[in-house]
């Protein structure tokens, strides 16, 4: 189980958070919050108050909460704690949380406590997502999102040479080694105690500090027993949360969990996961894995072309233009380093797996490297983006990261010394562990999807709090724990991950896996089943171990793309129906048509802005809401066929229909129109009907 990411599922919401941070950092620094709370492991005897009118301001508990926001109504508020528990002369910081009165009338009938993971992300920025997932539970229950010490509003942990860094190079390496060490250091030379001298900082922003601030502010609210759900790093802090204070909760909820106690260092779970994930990627897509067999390739599996696909990089990188996430032109090289981060990034990144097997085949067989660049140009763009302030703390990442993450070296030793510990691990570690990626290539990788050797120089703890004190079972036998686990996440993997969870917490804990999910279950636009079972589960969590999950292993496989064709002549031509008496190319245009649409669908999520370019060239425009418009404009699939029009997704209804024209270089203009469920069964068709000149156009194909 590998340190979380710092990007979490990818949802278009989640990329535009700073406007309601904002609102809370303004809100924190009006005057208007109290002092520090009561002592934070008294649980509140009184009730939560009924709920209040949307007013400007309302009283929860002991506190005075300002509305900042209307759809849906929330509430913000702070509460300053101490940066250092252990001492009496401490200075405080500020925990900056978020309200959202339960929406019913009477008395709600208890509170979510929803957090983000990262480490880094701040729980509000994510409401949009957490409000949805928990839908109709808020009728009847609040909703508390409380930013960890460090993020969001509550006193951000700003390192300015990391939040830069990501915009000026890649994201591992000695100098980022080196900006890493810094933010330690500007950590320790930030507050001072009561008295003068400076506070050791760096190792104050751990996990167990942090569930110790979150009970401060639920003593301050007055919400009794919540339902937690932490996601990624927002799990692992529910483990250490659940463990050290398991009467403040009524419920756990673990999406996309790994251990606290015995965690690798390696992470090797996560190419021994990917190896079966890229496998199962393809061989559940009739498209891919039709399309797999036909092919030239030396393998017959995916994980196999992809060690192929590594060792051409390896000899022979591959640099050109191709489009960025924010939607121009730029000049990439792809190497087996990139490689690495791809395979890393599929396991939240569901566009990698959809992408990259076919992207791997274009560059091997047909000496194409368009597919590749650009699957490569995006993942990077967007899933190891440099998130700002006050999105993202860097510095957060790392506080965490080097203070309780396990290391390959002793952080108690002088920085010579772990360097040395560092080096004779990975001489130590057999060859073949990463296979096909060597020892070295594998833990150079964006530091921020495992701190391999970032931590390297970060300052020695002044003082060591272990997250976890106490041995398993972690929690008492009364505590229902529901933990979610996607077979395609490699980067908290049930293998190692999930399943020891489960073991550590005992017997209330019940494991549920998801077919075809990526990391996150309830932020996954694949399928509703994650959420229905988190919401039966909230209604009634002593009923855990009988709730019906059937639904998990029915969740719609990945539509991965079968083939990326250089030529309309290349393309397989879709179904005809009766009635149809346009040509064979028409066919083909038909299918090439669909396939421009659907890879417009997946890329969205990940674009940084409304405007994308075609595979091999023209424009493409988003706009709208619910109902997304794509508008296409001599977009191109195919080398010799251009593609017009427009195509209208409704995200409620899960439906795409598309008015297209294709302009063949040779033959006749193809009108078209198109519907298909994105989304849908691997074996759902599209319908679709047209004209070539005088021929009418009757036919199905597998939807993209």
């Amino acid at each position: 189980m590998p340190s979380p990411l710092r990007v979490r599922r990818n949802r278009r919401g989640a990329t535009h958070w700073a406007p309601a941070l904002l609102a809370i950092a303004l809100m924190a620094g009006t005057g208007l919050l109290a002092a520090p709370s009561a002592q934070a492991s008294a649980v509140p005897a009184r009730p939560l108050a009924p709920r209040p009118a949307a007013g400007p301001a309302i009283t929860v508990g002991s506190r005075t909460l300002h509305r900042c926001g209307r759809s849906p109504l929330a509430y913000c508020g702070s509460l300053d704690v101490p940066l250092d528990y252990s001492s009496a002369a401490s200075p405080d910081i500020r925990i900056g949380f978020r309200w959202l009165p339960a929406t019913g009338a009477g008395r709600a009938a208890g509170t979510i406590l929803a957090v983000e993971g990262g480490p880094g992300f701040a729980s509000a920025g994510t409401e949009a997502e957490y409000v949805a997932q928990a839908g109709p539970l808020l009728r009847a229950r609040n909703m508390l999102l409380v930013n960890l010490r460090g993020t969001g509003s509550s006193t951000p942990v700003n390192c300015p040479a990391l939040e830069r860094y990501g915009h000026i190079q890649a994201q591992d390496g000695p100098a980022f080694d080196r900006a890493v060490a810094a933010c330690g250091r500007q950590l320790n030379h930030t507050w001072r105690y009561r008295g003068g001298s400076w506070v050791h900082a760096s190792d104050l922003f751990n996990t167990a500090y942090s569930a110790r601030d979150v009970t401060r502010v639920m003593t301050a609210l007055g919400t009794g027993k919540v339902d937690l759900y932490g996601d990624s790093y927002g799990s692992w802090f529910a483990q250490v949360f659940a463990s050290r204070y398991p009467a403040r909760l009524r419920s756990v909820t673990l999406d996309s969990t790994y251990q606290v106690i015995g965690l690798d260092p390696w992470y090797v779970s996560t190419v021994v996961t990917a190896r079966r994930a890229f496998d199962q990627a393809c061989a559940l897509s009739r498209a891919c894995s039709a399309a797999a067999a036909g092919s030239h390739s030396p393998t017959a599996t995916g994980w196999g072309r992809i060690a192929v696909l590594a060792g051409r990089l390896a000899r022979h990188p591959v640099t050109g233009q191709t489009t960025t996430a924010d939607g121009t032109r730029g000049r990439l090289t792809v190497t087996a380093l990139t490689l690495v981060n791809l395979v890393n990034n599929a396991g939240f990144d569901p566009v990698v797996y959809q992408d990259l097997d076919a992207a791997g085949r274009a560059l091997l067989e047909q000496h194409d490297a368009a597919p590749l660049l650009r699957i490569a140009a995006l993942s990077l763009g967007f899933d190891d983006d440099n998130y700002a302030l006050p999105e993202f703390s860097d510095g957060l990442y790392f506080a965490v990261s080097c203070t309780d993450y396990v290391q390959l070296f002793s952080r108690d030793a002088p920085p010579a010394t772990r360097l040395s510990q560092y080096q004779a691990a990975l001489a130590r570690e057999p060859a073949a562990t990463f296979a096909p990626f060597s020892v070295a290539q594998w833990t150079s990788l964006d530091q921020y999807t495992e701190a391999y050797s970032a931590c390297l120089d970060w300052p020695a703890p002044a003082r060591t709090i272990a997250p976890i004190l106490r041995t398993p079972p972690l929690v008492p036998p009364h505590l229902p724990v529901l933990i979610m686990s996607g077979t395609l996440d490699s980067l908290t993997p049930r293998l190692d991950g999930a399943t020891l969870v489960a073991h550590q917490i005992g017997p209330s804990a019940r494991l549920v896996t998801f077919a075809n999910l990526t990391h996150v279950m309830l932020q996954d636009q694949n399928d509703a089943c994650p959420a229905s079972i988190y919401q039966a589960f909230i209604r009634r969590p002593s009923r855990l171990h009988q709730l019906n999950v059937g639904c998990a292993a029915r969740v719609t496989p990945v539509h991965t793309v079968g083939t990326y064709p250089l030529r309309l002549t290349g393309a397989a031509p879709a179904r005809a129906r009766p009635g149809n008496t346009a040509t064979r190319q028409a066919l083909r245009a038909a299918t090439v048509a669909l396939a421009s649409v659907g890879d417009e669908v997946s890329r969205y999520e990940l674009l940084s802005g409304n405007i994308d370019r075609g595979l091999r060239g023209g424009k493409i425009r988003f706009s709208g809401g619910n109902v997304i418009r794509i508008a296409l404009r001599n977009a191109r699939w195919v080398t010799d066929a251009s593609i017009s029009g427009t195509a209208l997704w409704n995200q409620s209804a899960g439906t795409v229909s598309a008015r297209l024209t294709v302009r063949p270089a040779r033959g006749a203009v193809v009108h078209l129109t198109a519907r298909w469920r994105p989304f849908g069964a691997q074996d759902q068709l599209a319908v679709i009907t047209g004209t070539q000149g005088g021929h009418r156009l009757r036919a199905r194909a597998l939807a993209p």
